[in-house]
């Protein structure tokens, strides 16, 4: 009877946490993140504030939670930070291909957000990540030839960069194109 209690936990926790960050990303389409109220949010997912307060501290550790959930769901955490080797290229590839696939969102959402703080927290999300799979790097012995607050920084802002720079461009270029430059800009060949 216990085990039937959990099942019923795990799927309500679940469904609570799909519901939170649907909502979340629907009314970042409409409205940039500062003017999103608790209240509002807890409306449209359905979900009462006291089962909001179960999971979460406020707005901000939901957004956290729904950009890690997107990074882990999308297998972007695997070689973000070492861009050796073709795997740069691979990375930006992804990148730019779930940016292509999920284009209308995203393009709302920035639109929507990009003069506020999400990108913002988005950028500092980044560094947090990059921070940390730079220190599992470097525990399998792998070097810096710079700081890391330096590299960490730098490769934040080249990547928010490059997701910005795709979805102002919008359907100008193909992907491969986009991924071409971004490579050759990343290797300084800017000159024929």
């Amino acid at each position: 009877m216990n085990s039937q209690n959990d099942k019923k936990e795990k799927i309500s926790t679940r469904r609570t946490y799909l519901l939170l960050r649907r909502s979340l990303f629907q009314l970042l389409e409409e409205s940039p993140f500062e003017k999103i109220s608790l209240i509002q949010l807890c409306d449209h997912s359905m979900v009462p504030r006291s089962t909001f307060y179960r999971y979460f501290e406020d707005k901000y550790d939901l957004l956290y939670y729904c950009l890690q959930t997107f990074f882990e769901d999308s297998h972007l955490d695997k070689d973000i930070v070492y861009l050796k080797d073709g795997n740069g290229r691979k990375f930006v590839e992804k990148l730019i291909r779930i940016i292509h696939e999920q284009r209308d969102s995203f393009q709302k959402i920035y639109q929507t957000n990009k003069n506020g703080i999400f990108m913002d927290i988005l950028r500092d999300y980044l560094i947090q990540v990059l921070d940390q799979k730079l220190k599992d790097l470097m525990a399998q012995g792998c070097q810096l030839q710079i700081s890391q607050p330096v590299f960490t920084r730098l490769l934040a802002d080249l990547y928010v960069s490059m997701a910005t720079c795709c979805l102002d461009l919008g359907e100008e270029s193909s992907i491969e194109a986009f991924v071409q430059d971004v490579c050759l800009f990343a290797e300084m060949e800017f000159f024929a």
